[in-house]
């Protein structure tokens, strides 16, 4: 991925210090848990679940897709069934005929290029996620999330990430200039991640943040101004 080198060094800085404040703390959430669990997953099934998951809750991802893995053991089947009945077994997810497009079309052009899924680990980093996203359904966030979960060093930016990043003062925009900006300079990335989205989950909030308790305080422009 080019790495874009236009944020101050002071907002350079303060990725440090959150990076070290997370690596402190980064037991406060089951980061190495999920991981580990995540990194177990065939290939194909993060892939579904990346694009089932968005725009919507983990609880709910995982009720849609445990429905599509009882109907097909091989989610390549998802590909010759009708549009109706995927919607059917994907609508507690939200966005049924959306996702249901999205999924047929990423795996078309997916299993098209890769017979076999799991080959995708072995692809170079910069390829596989221009590859990724390019495929109309999936784009650079999407991408990033299936990568780091196929064991590559990537940093995916949500609302969650987004939200803490612009509080933070490091940087501002939309989530895909955020990633631009902010992954090339983060150490840890999957664990950043994952710390970031719990913790917006948890205690920086959209509405009614708990700043008096937020481990980033004393680096927190949001705060600061409060």
């Amino acid at each position: 991925m080019n790495k874009i080198k236009n944020l101050s060094q002071k907002e350079i800085q303060k990725i440090y210090e959150m990076e070290k404040i997370i690596q402190s703390n980064r037991h406060t959430y089951p980061i190495d848990q999920i991981i580990s669990e995540a990194r177990k997953e065939k290939a194909l099934d993060i892939i579904v679940k990346t694009i089932l998951s968005q725009n919507t809750s983990d609880k709910l991802r995982d009720i849609a897709f445990s429905n599509l893995k009882k109907e097909f053991q091989d989610l390549r089947h998802i590909l010759k069934e009708k549009p109706s009945k995927i919607q059917k077994l994907i609508k507690i997810c939200g966005l049924p005929r959306v996702k249901t497009k999205r999924l047929k079309t990423s795996l078309k052009v997916i299993l098209k290029m890769f017979p076999d899924p799991e080959e995708m680990r072995k692809e170079p980093e910069e390829k596989l996620f221009y590859f990724l996203s390019s495929i109309h359904g999936i784009g650079p966030k999407s991408a990033s999330v299936i990568m780091a979960f196929l064991g590559f060093d990537a940093f995916p930016v949500d609302t969650h990430v987004s939200r803490i990043i612009k509080r933070l003062g490091i940087a501002d925009g939309s989530r895909e200039r955020i990633f631009k900006l902010v992954s090339p300079h983060i150490k840890d990335k999957i664990v950043s991640h994952l710390f970031l989205i719990n913790h917006g989950r948890n205690i920086c909030k959209a509405q009614k943040p708990k700043c008096e308790i937020c481990i980033f305080r004393k680096i927190c422009n949001f705060y600061q101004k409060k």
